[in-house]
């Protein structure tokens, strides 16, 4: 018995074709380096089936041709489209620290690492100097510190002014601080690839964007052509940020009891 009496194996490859269809459309649909996985896992799957049955069915060889042409040009496709979420996904593969590093901080050094970036924040936006700060409340990639130069410094404000003063050789890159630590400067990050971004933001505000959007990491930055603060977490960009929010939000991402008396206006207020 064959699948050409009955048509089974034409029937396959339709539904098949059309389930191939689908997983394409939802891949292109949203950019995460997780579904880039699932993915290639469905695409690969999907090819071993169809050779299988091919094997007892007729009629196969054309879903058995298409799905070779689209595994080639989906893979040259995906390198260039998604390169940087796939920088992302390896960058994920070399993360440092724990969650339990948070607990070598002192809700007192937290607390004056907080009021040094706000200080710093609201100084370089009097300035107009541009700046990119990344809050990192568990891990970070090291191939992300790598790409600076490391500090290993106490939080301060007068630092971290100094590092984005126009003529430091440092202040392009982003800052990353984790507790009270600047643990590098001058850093490259990941653009977002999101075309929702307002057209008039720049690389600072995409590098920005990009990095919140595959970790729990938070970033701040500096518009050095209007002064204006913006925060991004999950992909997330607020701008017009006052330092009381900012602050708000630093005491949450540490994990830092906000004064009494008054009303947080932090995290779960972003979205």
């Amino acid at each position: 018995m064959t699948g050409r009496e009955f048509g089974l194996g034409n029937i396959i490859s339709l539904v098949l074709l059309a389930l191939l269809l689908g997983v394409i459309i939802w891949f292109f649909a949203k950019k995460r380096s997780v579904k880039l996985i699932i993915f290639y896992v469905f695409m690969t799957l999907l090819w071993a089936g169809l050779n299988v049955l091919g094997w007892f069915y007729e009629g196969m060889e054309f879903a058995l041709w298409i799905m070779g042409v689209s595994m080639v040009g989906i893979t040259v496709a995906g390198l260039i489209v998604y390169q940087n979420d796939i920088k992302m996904l390896f960058a994920r593969l070399t993360m440092t620290g724990k969650k339990s590093d948070q607990a070598l901080f002192s809700d007192e050094e937290l607390q004056i690492s907080i009021e040094e970036i706000v200080k710093a924040t609201q100084s370089l936006s009097k300035a107009r100097t541009g700046a990119l700060m990344v809050i990192v409340p568990h891990q970070i990639s090291n191939h992300i510190l790598d790409s600076g130069v490391t500090l290993n410094s106490l939080v301060t404000a007068p630092l971290l002014e100094s590092i984005f003063n126009t003529g430091a050789p440092m202040h392009d890159g982003a800052v990353i601080i984790k507790g009270n630590k600047i643990l590098s400067a001058g850093c490259f990050l990941p653009l977002s690839q999101s075309q929702s971004i307002a057209k008039d933001l720049g690389t600072r505000h995409r590098a920005a964007i990009g990095i919140t959007e595959e970790t729990d990491n938070i970033s701040i930055v500096v518009s050095e052509e209007t002064g204006i603060i913006s925060v991004s977490i999950k992909g997330v960009l607020r701008r017009y940020i006052t330092p009381e929010r900012l602050s708000d939000i630093l005491h949450e991402t540490f994990g830092v009891t906000i004064m009494p008396g008054r009303t947080p206006t932090g995290i779960r207020r972003f979205f």
